[in-house]
């Protein structure tokens, strides 16, 4: 290869390097500080392996406003789920614990419908099940969903305050455990 060509290249391969580097390393040390609280079902978690700021959520509010949910300096737990789905609608008494028992711990569990859902079998299903600690948003195109990468309902994506995805859990979990509140305590130390 040209002499002329690899001094170009050079500094270029390094911040290659040194980005893929750097994301491993974002991304072990959340899988590294937690790795002792991983157990039952929470061992479900996907640490991400990227460093990419993810989009802001752009969703429906209950008012039927277009809303943009900004990074603050919290962990924000997005999770995807839908009406029509027997898994989603399990988690969810579990996951309005679980924010119960969060609140003024620097976490944010925010609930985005995503597809087809009717604002109305939405408000029918959180009075029914008594979810008042859950924000009650709308994805009615999957947009949202299609940019975070979600392909299966329910999906529940962790960021961090940077907009940076810690990593997700794909499918439904008991969110209501020990483990479970250890590691979002774990995380909001880590941040």
């Amino acid at each position: 290869m040209n002499t002329s060509l690899m001094l170009k290249l050079g500094p270029l391969i390094l911040i290659v390097n040194l980005f893929f580097s750097i994301s491993i390393v974002v991304g072990s040390n959340y899988e590294e500080k937690t790795k002792h609280i991983m157990k039952g079902e929470l061992r479900k978690f996907i640490f991400s392996e990227s460093a990419t700021t993810l989009p802001k959520p752009l969703v429906l509010d209950a008012d039927e406003s277009v809303v943009q949910l900004g990074y603050k300096e919290d962990i924000m737990v997005i999770n995807f789920w839908a009406t029509w789905c027997s898994p989603c609608k399990k988690e969810m008494p579990s996951l309005n614990s679980l924010a119960r028992n969060m609140k003024n711990k620097d976490i944010r569990i925010i609930t985005i419908a995503s597809g087809r859902n009717s604002k109305e079998a939405i408000d029918i299903f959180f009075n029914s099940h008594n979810l008042d600690n859950l924000t009650k948003y709308r994805d009615p195109r999957g947009k949202m969903a299609i940019k975070y990468g979600v392909t299966a309902l329910p999906t529940t994506v962790v960021v961090n305050p940077n907009g940076v995805e810690i990593g997700r859990i794909i499918g439904d979990i008991d969110w209501d455990t020990e483990e479970t509140s250890a590691f979002f305590k774990k995380l909001v130390q880590i941040k």
